[in-house]
């Protein structure tokens, strides 16, 4: 679905505003414009989105850290073969997805075949993870304390010799 949602990217990148008044705004018109659904999550992960700079009439305003129409040559490298190269991994696998029509035909027979687990959250939204942050982190905590004992080694009770 990445790949299917980059012919849309640069009008998002477009429409999207370049600078704000407030970081408050800024929150405001994430929240808004549905990029994050939680406002809660949206004041604290925002801000760090914004760099502060100052008009030669010394007023403030709030423009975005990165450029992202500018990352544009890289977008199909990122994404390109991004399930084949997840499911190849030699690794304990969870993915977490606001909605099944997320998945690709290869991450579907792998799903069915059990090579990861899959947990939806069809309540979220893009960003999964400031949308839902309990039920992600408990997603992931719980998944650790499965797999754990598959990366950490057994120890061994400490024997002191008199």
């Amino acid at each position: 679905s990445a790949m299917e949602a980059l012919s849309g990217m640069l009008n998002f990148c477009r429409n999207r505003p370049s600078e704000f008044k407030t970081v408050e705004d800024a929150i405001l018109w994430s929240k808004k414009s549905g990029a994050i659904r939680n406002i809660e999550s949206a004041r604290i992960s925002v801000p760090c989105l914004l760099t502060e700079q100052e008009t030669c009439t010394n007023i403030k305003k709030y423009t975005w850290r990165t450029d992202l129409a500018a990352t544009q040559p890289h977008w199909r490298g990122w994404f390109s073969g991004l399930s084949e190269k997840f499911l190849s991994s030699n690794a304990a696998k969870l993915l977490i997805l606001a909605g099944t029509d997320r998945l690709d035909k290869p991450l579907t027979i792998a799903q069915m075949q059990g090579k990861y687990q899959l947990m939806v959250l069809p309540e979220a939204g893009h960003m999964v993870q400031e949308d839902m942050p309990e039920r992600t982190a408990s997603a992931l905590v719980d998944f650790w304390k499965r797999n754990e004992k598959l990366v950490l080694p057994v120890k061994k009770p400490l024997v002191i010799d008199k």
